[in-house]
């Protein structure tokens, strides 16, 4: 197994609990932190397969553990279906499109829609388009998702137009909608052998400091208004945006 020195194991186990911390309070963006943090230290490539383990774990963890699991399951389950139709589509055209234009369109739709939610003219579903929504949106995610990874930006456009969402039940069902982008996307590494025997036992552990910073973060959740919650979420969605801009330009 590849050795690694005292200081980049500090680094990055300081970087996964961040990882948790803020996904335990909002609800995303484990990633979006820790794997910018974690490539300061550490190959890129491996950075992203290190997450594999956590993700899914944080999620099923996320999704049981909110109480809302039959609930969401039941009003966006044609959103998780999609999900996992969008994903398969995106990972079968992975060879034949630029993946740098797509993520630069997306990553302006992505800013611009973060943008306008924070307006006065933010999008708001009628209860009678939220699933014809949802439906699109989980398309687009598995697409996006399985072309670049980037599984997020698409699902919280959509679920912070739903005006009946709070910060529960917004955590409960991006948790349980990300199983159906993590589950997939980690049984193709296993797939292709790019999660490694190796890696499999460096991702598991990863997994403890990413629950430790996830159980503090669920703390803070509680301390956070809805107000400020959503505020959070829109800042999260403009990282994400700016992240695939970059990915796409550098």
């Amino acid at each position: 197994m590849q050795e690694f020195d005292a200081l980049v194991i500090a680094w990055c186990t300081f970087a996964l609990f961040c990882g948790g911390l803020i996904k335990g309070t909002l609800g995303v963006g484990t990633p979006l932190l820790t794997v910018p943090l974690m490539a300061l230290v550490l190959p890129a490539q491996m950075a992203v397969i290190l997450m594999a383990v956590p993700v899914v774990v944080a999620n099923v963890w996320q999704a049981f553990k909110a109480g809302r699991l039959q609930a969401a399951a039941i009003r966006f389950w044609p959103s998780f279906v999609t999900i996992l139709v969008g994903t398969y589509v995106g990972v079968t055209i992975l060879a034949t499109i630029d993946e740098q234009a797509l993520l630069l369109v997306v990553g302006a739709v992505v800013i611009a829609s973060a943008i306008w939610q924070s307006s006065s003219y933010r999008l708001s579903l009628k209860p009678s388009l939220e699933r014809p929504a949802g439906v699109i949106f989980g398309l687009a995610s598995g697409i996006v998702g399985g072309l670049s990874s980037m599984f997020g930006p698409m699902l919280i456009i959509y679920l912070v137009s739903i005006p009946d969402l709070d910060k529960e039940r917004f955590v409960a069902t991006i948790s349980f909608l990300y199983i159906a982008c993590v589950v997939p996307w980690t049984i193709m590494l296993l797939w292709f052998g790019i999660l490694d025997q190796q890696l499999i036992v460096l991702s598991a552990l990863a997994t403890v400091p990413v629950v430790a910073g996830l159980v503090v973060g669920e703390v803070l959740r509680k301390r956070v208004s809805d107000s400020r919650f959503q505020k959070l979420i829109l800042i999260v969605l403009l990282l994400s945006g700016a992240a695939m801009l970059w990915r796409a330009l550098v």
